[in-house]
């Protein structure tokens, strides 16, 4: 195990040393104003540090960590050549992912033998931080979630994820995209899925867009005003809210001879499993830390 810091050079150049492959999976994933120079540090600026020190120990291959919510297409499913040539608009975190995956391909072009692993939405247990979409379990479990919007998006069981990742490392080619991802399915059958799972109440109200969007606007507004840091109601979290992102994964499968074991159904226990637990640690914690034993 070696401590290193995005941020900090030195640091990233011990962890190289020595080392055949490189997998950057770090990152700062969050939505809201606030956040904004954060993940621009991490994402883009960390990424340059860490492909530099990469050069300089003449690493053998690196796998870059991207996100397949960069890639966008119309009227079909999304593909991994669907890259933009422009940053997406409005959401701070994929621009910075945008950029940071840029910064990855330059590398690429200048030799350095770097392949991207774009992930969709993982799901699992052991979801500590909570990511954003952990969050939406979390919040479900919790009565937090009484409505859904149309949205689509992909999801990918974590231990798939782990082992799509490996298989990029072993069987991906240099300067390629590889989507890694699962099933196509709507947000309102997801929720419906996870409440099944968690014993809890299904969201039951499909809510209009410009609603979202009217919300959103609201929660930007204060989220600029007050400097609050929870971004799950902003402009970025609306704009997004009315996206269909499904994806055709038949390349990646034939390319690198993986495919999903873990059915969305599983995956899905598993993480309303785990946050089911979570919850009731945090909660305790939560309550001991306001109210704590008086002492003897």
């Amino acid at each position: 195990m070696v401590e290193g810091d995005l941020l900090k050079p030195a640091s990233l150049a011990a962890a190289c040393h020595g080392v055949q492959t490189v997998f950057n999976l770090a990152g700062s994933y969050e939505f809201g104003p606030a956040h904004r120079k954060e993940m621009w540090r991490v994402n883009v600026e960390g990424t340059e540090h860490l492909l530099a020190a990469c050069w300089r120990a003449r690493v053998e291959r690196v796998v870059h960590g991207s996100t397949a919510g960069i890639l966008s297409a119309s009227g079909r499913l999304i593909r991994a050549s669907d890259f933009p040539r422009r940053p997406p608009p409005v959401c701070h975190y994929k621009q910075s992912k945008w950029h940071g995956e840029t910064r990855a391909l330059h590398w690429a072009s200048r030799g350095l033998p770097v392949v991207i692993a774009s992930p969709t939405a993982p799901i699992g247990a052991e979801d500590e931080r909570p990511t954003p979409t952990g969050r939406m379990f979390l919040d479900l479990l919790r009565g937090r979630f009484p409505a859904c919007t149309r949205t689509g998006l992909n999801i990918i069981a974590v231990h798939d994820l782990a082992a799509a990742v490996l298989a990029v490392g072993r069987k991906g080619q240099i300067g390629q995209r590889y989507v890694l991802g699962g099933e196509n399915i709507w947000l309102k059958d997801l929720m419906a899925m996870a409440a099944k799972a968690g014993h809890c109440a299904a969201p039951r109200l499909t809510v209009p867009w410009v609603a979202v969007a009217l919300g959103g606007l609201a929660g930007e507004v204060w989220g600029r005003i007050s400097g609050a840091r929870d971004g799950r109601l902003c402009w970025e979290t609306a704009y997004f809210a009315r996206k269909r992102q499904f994806f055709d994964l038949d390349p990646t499968f034939a390319a690198l001879g993986w495919r999903p074991e873990i059915t969305t159904e599983a995956a899905v226990a598993e993480a309303m499993n785990w946050f089911a637990d979570f919850s009731v640690r945090t909660s305790t914690a939560q309550v001991a830390a306001e109210f704590p034993p008086l002492s003897p």
